[in-house]
């Protein structure tokens, strides 16, 4: 029997009026949802397991730290939590770019600027040797999810 890959966020609900049935997904996706983990969690976030999580957000707010130091922790520690867990993956190279965007708030009358990082993973499966590509982009402090 192959290996179940479950959806995420995983819903009672649905369980209990599904006879026990859960949602599962492709691999490609599982890994991606396993990946979002890895980086929105902070290192020792996890009761159970200390070093899962991204150091970085140890530094959110530190304001000595400039973008390529936060891109630079960024990348090792994602780099660490992916070789550490997230098996299903070979060769896997990170890349973290961090950019200023203006949003105008034309009812308000003002101007925000947001740093937004953009993170980019490229590997191969491990089970077949078929690339696997992730990107999403997140804006920092306070973070939120593009």
């Amino acid at each position: 029997m192959e290996n179940e890959n479950y959806k995420m966020p995983l819903n009672p609900m649905s369980m209990m009026s599904n006879g026990g049935h859960i949602d599962t997904c492709g691999v490609g996706e599982s890994i991606a949802q396993n990946i979002m983990l890895l980086i929105i969690t902070k290192k020792g976030e996890n009761r159970c397991d200390e070093n899962y999580g991204n150091d970085v957000w140890n530094v959110e707010f530190d304001n000595g730290v400039t973008s390529a130091m936060w891109e630079n922790i960024f990348v090792k520690s994602l780099q660490r939590q992916i070789d550490e867990y997230e098996p299903r993956l070979v060769n896997a190279i990170v890349s973290a770019s961090i950019k200023f965007v203006e949003h105008n708030y034309e009812t308000k009358g003002f101007t925000e600027v947001k740093k937004k990082v953009k993170i980019i993973i490229n590997a191969k499966l491990d089970s077949t040797g078929e690339a696997f590509n992730f990107s999403t982009e997140i804006f920092l402090s306070p973070m939120s999810i593009d």
